[in-house]
């Protein structure tokens, strides 16, 4: 395939979807040249009228949500009703910064101190941001940004992951569609050089990326060297603690679903599982059971629970990963091997007796693959959660409420969740720590991210 060239494959069929042409520079330039000039314009709009065309934005997501469901399965694997429930959940977001934004960013008076003197906060855009998105979630992770970056009066342009660009492309007509001036959401075809160089770029005033720790350090490194702005959404290796407490036949469920809702393929999955000795036979038994019970297979049918991972390229490092942490000492209870059949697939794998120098412990497995560790007692559960590198979510199980909040706040993580699996919601901030980056996505943290907060003072 050319240099200039990008495909979009089907992970099931692994039959080419799609090609696209990188842009050329002067393309590229167009394309800046294009959001600068439409910044200028939109960032004088009214919360009211931003707010009417975001409003259009979820109505068209509700009413397109099998259109754009289907796409998300052909280009990822993801099981169809997974597919088709991300554009409704998208709405949410669209809805919530429609309704809210102008109350968040309302500006507001403080003392100044001294006597003669008026102080204002007040919130204003940026301008051209740029966000790299990934594959895994391919409207979600830009909604969540578009929702919060718009309605703050800044535009946008999306480079999107390679295998995900027919979703992208899809994306930026929903704005148009809905009313919003045709430079505010633009995608961008551009190679890793023509990036590096646009983070450089004096008109772009902000950089977002949800991705690898790698690519939030290149990318964070460039942007500080040029003061630029950032928030890093990267990996996550989510711990859940299991207390001796709790009803197994109703907790497994939701670990099996926190461990491969998308494949498997999210920064908030449940990949570590952190179980009091008490019961530690037990649940890895029933862990088991439930994970082979998964279906697996196309995609595209209902009944599916276990579609293909996004890539061979992600397939084959979920297995090579498995493999060592295996070599390590790690014990396979189930999975483990690459399926005898077309497409990128593998099976829902259980790892027991994992340990904190083991690769599965240290490393982000980045599909379908539960670890299980022991712990003595509920310090040391709490101590084994934080002695990883990453810090996104987590969460604990118990049926005592107030024991499970006590855990929750000792976990050094962004997002804590007690009897349930992480999930992200427009109402709060979604975030991490260490190696899981920094800034927040979501609520009033994630629109003041992209706003200048300046100090007004008057005599």
């Amino acid at each position: 395939m050319p240099e200039n060239k990008i495909q979009s494959i089907n992970p099931t069929s692994e039959e080419v979807l799609k090609e696209f042409d990188l842009l050329t520079d002067d393309q590229l330039e167009q394309k800046v040249k294009k959001a600068q000039d439409t910044y200028t314009k939109f960032k004088g709009t009214s919360f009211e009228e931003r707010s009417k065309y975001m409003k259009r934005v979820a109505e068209l997501l509700e009413h397109k949500a099998e259109e754009y469901g289907k796409t998300i399965t052909l280009e990822i694997g993801r099981p169809i009703q997974q597919g088709i429930s991300e554009p409704k959940k998208c709405a949410k977001w669209a809805n919530w910064y429609a309704e809210n934004a102008e109350k968040l960013l309302k500006e507001r008076s403080v003392d100044p101190g001294e006597a003669g003197k008026t102080a204002l906060v007040v919130h204003e855009p940026l301008g051209v941001l740029l966000q790299i998105a990934p594959f895994n979630y391919p409207f979600l992770q830009c909604l969540r940004f578009l929702s919060a970056c718009i309605m703050a009066g800044n535009v946008a342009l999306i480079r999107h992951s390679h295998n995900t660009m027919m979703s992208a492309f899809l994306i930026e007509s929903l704005f148009k569609e809905a009313g919003f001036p045709e430079g505010v959401v633009q995608v961008i075809l551009a190679s890793k050089d023509q990036i590096s160089r646009l983070i450089a770029d004096d008109r772009i005033m902000g950089v977002t990326l949800t991705g690898s720790v790698k690519a939030g350090k290149n990318v964070a490194k460039q942007a500080g060297e040029n003061l630029k702005p950032t928030v890093m959404e990267l990996g996550g290796s989510d711990a859940y603690i299991i207390c001796e407490d709790v009803d197994l036949d109703e907790v497994i469920p939701e670990c099996v679903k926190g461990r491969t809702v998308n494949n498997g393929q999210s920064c908030t999955s449940a990949k570590r599982f952190i179980v009091l000795k008490g019961i530690y036979d037990q649940f890895c038994d029933k862990l088991v059971q439930k994970m082979n019970e998964l279906k697996m297979g196309d995609p595209m049918k209902e009944e599916t629970e276990l579609g293909p991972l996004a890539r061979r390229d992600l397939r084959d490092n979920v297995h090579e990963t498995t493999q060592k942490a295996v070599k390590e000492g790690a014990r396979l209870l189930t999975g483990g091997k690459i399926p005898n059949r077309k497409g990128f697939f593998y099976p829902a794998t259980v790892l027991a007796d994992v340990t904190p120098d083991n690769t599965a412990f240290k490393e982000e497995i980045f599909g379908p693959v539960a670890s299980v560790l022991k712990a003595d007692n509920e310090m040391h559960a709490i101590e084994l959660c934080n002695a990883s590198q990453y810090g996104l979510g987590g969460g604990v199980f118990t049926k005592d409420e107030k024991k499970g909040e006590q855990i929750a706040r000792k976990m050094n993580v962004g997002l804590a969740f007690v009897n349930r699996i992480v999930t992200s919601s427009p109402q709060y901030p979604f975030g991490g720590v260490k190696a899981s980056g920094y800034g927040r996505e979501c609520g009033e943290e994630g629109i003041l991210e992209w706003v200048n907060t300046k100090s007004l003072i008057i005599k």
